[in-house]
């Protein structure tokens, strides 16, 4: 009898634990921008690493606004799914850039009263208007770079080995993948897009009637207004998606 008695506890316990919601986590390559505080199961560990290079372009097709997070319906291709975020006021239509993301299933959201089947908790998500592979419009324009401490004020003056940028620029097809030396004034700078710095400088050269302009990406920090001498390897048609593309571009620059 007793036997018989527990078979019925281990029976019942299975069946009960059949009825009982999935919790699944899937690690991709990014630690969540939804905190701890979020509407989740909280034992489900959360620590992953990043990586700079897993970038995803989205367009954004619904909205859910929460207290502190935004949840937003995406199409990636031809996948739609839904991802989550620290509160941001994103626009339907508009693109979206964000690095890496933690996918979790049967996720449900208290606020909304609803259960997510699929929903990636993301971190450093952009409006496509924003990503660095905009040309700055005007020769004027000096807009805020990320603060830092970094000061460069070379004297530019016949540096040795230096390019001028509109000759650079004028025979672009000789210095493909070759490594050039370039020197230039700091106009325009963002720091930590897509794991990279992105540097626009001019020489004072001109092309057209337009100051020459090139765009470097580098480790280094630069302020806008530094004088800078940079070394890099010039790559062409680099196409970022979503309508940047790149004619020339200076890669992996390091400052000398």
């Amino acid at each position: 009898m007793k036997t018989f008695n527990l078979s019925l506890v281990l029976i019942t316990l299975w069946m009960g634990a059949c009825k009982s919601k999935p919790k699944v986590i899937v690690e991709d390559t990014a630690k969540p921008a939804v905190s701890s505080g979020v509407e989740t199961d909280k034992s489900v560990p959360t620590n992953i690493a990043t990586s700079p290079t897993d970038m995803h372009q989205v367009e954004a097709l619904e909205v859910l606004q929460a207290n502190r997070y935004t949840y937003l319906k995406v199409k990636e291709k031809t996948d739609t799914f839904w991802i989550a975020a620290s509160k941001f006021d994103p626009k339907i239509g508009n693109t979206y850039f964000y690095r890496g993301g933690l996918l979790k299933t049967n996720f449900e959201s208290q606020e909304h009263k609803r259960v997510f089947d699929k929903i990636f908790l993301v971190t450093s998500i952009i409006d496509a208007s924003a990503h660095p592979g905009g040309n700055i419009e005007s020769a004027n324009e000096m807009p805020e770079t990320s603060p830092n401490t970094h000061v460069h004020n070379h004297e530019l003056k016949d540096v040795k080995g230096a390019i001028k940028l509109n000759e650079l620029i004028a025979n672009k097809d000789k210095y493909k993948n070759k490594l050039v030396i370039v020197t230039g004034k700091c106009v325009k700078s963002n720091d930590g897009i897509m794991g990279k710095n992105w540097v626009h400088i001019q020489d004072g050269t001109k092309q057209n009637g337009k100051p020459c302009d090139i765009t470097i990406t580098t480790q280094e920090f630069v302020s806008v207004g530094d004088n800078v001498v940079f070394e890099g390897k010039i790559i062409l048609n680099k196409d970022f998606g979503a309508g940047y593309k790149y004619d020339i571009l200076i890669e992996e620059g390091k400052l000398k």
